[in-house]
């Protein structure tokens, strides 16, 4: 799971919706760290992204860097808001795939993290930019994942150098 990187500030004008970008400076840490997370995962089977501009700039940055070839698919139930149950519904038709990268924002990702591991409570928090794997038998999982690591945009852009 991957947070986006930093985006233009809540509330800027012309950005409806909370739909806003990466910032230039995101962009560039983004792209640093993006290597690091290339070292840690070789390639993704499958990238599934929230819709919203911030989110789907951050996951074709990653797939750039991973060498990803194939679309990245987008689901609302990426954006924060939405229930877990629909997004495992969702995640169903991915449960042939063995690294999938699901890239969204803060708080949903670190519910769905802190859930996988069987904590009902959010515990797994993300910064932006931050990433963690967790191995799950599926979706929805039938016993708890376990957590290999979880690293922030630094310690991922150390990684890649």
């Amino acid at each position: 799971m991957l947070r986006h990187g930093d985006a233009v500030p809540r509330g800027t004008p012309g950005y409806p919706n909370d739909d806003r970008p990466l910032t230039e400076d995101g962009i560039k840490k983004l792209t640093e760290s993006a290597k690091g997370i290339a070292s840690l995962a070789d390639n993704f089977d499958a990238i599934v992204s929230s819709p919203l501009v911030r989110a789907l700039e951050t996951a074709k940055i990653t797939a750039e860097s991973a060498g990803y070839g194939n679309d990245i698919d987008t689901t609302e139930y990426m954006v924060p808001g939405n229930p877990m149950r629909s997004l495992f519904n969702f995640l169903r038709d991915y449960n042939d795939k063995v690294k999938l990268l699901l890239v969204g924002h803060e708080p949903h990702l670190g519910y769905l993290a802190s859930y996988l591991l069987g904590i009902e409570e959010h515990v797994i928090e993300f910064k932006k930019g931050g990433m963690c794997r967790i191995d799950i038998s599926g979706f929805p999982p039938k016993k708890h994942g376990v957590l290999i690591w979880h690293l922030t945009q630094k310690q991922l852009t150390a990684l890649g150098k």
